[in-house]
């Protein structure tokens, strides 16, 4: 039975870090795994933190820097082939207005050429209708005898006869 009291009495200890009796030994211990744990962490491990915190926000900021500058470079380089567009586009249209000049100077001389070679032909034109109306109207006083005695003749024929005579006889 006493190995049962000796149970029933371990049963009853409380749960060993809540154990009041145990207290100042554990806090012994939390402090010095604390202090040992401090002394590691602060000379050791925290200044090879803190180290490479600062060489990659150097690296970063060296990063951001040289993004800057490529950026700008870019803009600069942007706006300068724009530039250079534009003055192509502006020699391009010079150089396309200054043909189409051309072109229309040599369309203009070439058609007032021709229009001076058709005034040309119709003046021409003109004088040879002129001179053959003029030729006409000198052949129509005798087409016209013609006629008038060939219509005569034909109205009278025997009553023509003789007047035609005496009109040729006094004619000669």
């Amino acid at each position: 039975m006493q190995a049962e009291a000796a149970h029933p009495a371990e049963a009853t200890t409380a749960f060993p870090p809540f154990d009041a009796s145990l207290f100042p030994s554990q806090l012994f211990w939390f402090a010095l795994s604390f202090i040992a744990l401090y002394v590691i962490m602060s000379r050791f491990v925290l200044p090879k933190v803190g180290a490479t915190l600062a060489r990659r926000a150097g690296t970063i900021d060296g990063d951001l820097d040289q993004a800057a500058q490529k950026s700008a470079e870019a803009e600069n380089a942007r706006a300068s082939m724009e530039k250079a567009v534009a003055k192509a586009r502006a020699d391009a249209r010079a150089m396309i207005d200054a043909a189409r000049a051309e072109v229309q100077a040599k369309l203009n001389a070439e058609q007032e050429a021709a229009d001076a070679r058709i005034a040309e032909r119709i003046r021409a034109a003109e004088a040879r209708v002129e001179t053959a109306k003029q030729k006409a109207l000198a052949e129509v006083p005798a087409l016209a005898d013609g006629l008038a005695r060939d219509i005569a003749d034909r109205i009278a024929p025997a009553v023509a006869a003789p007047a035609r005579q005496r009109v040729a006889a006094g004619e000669a």
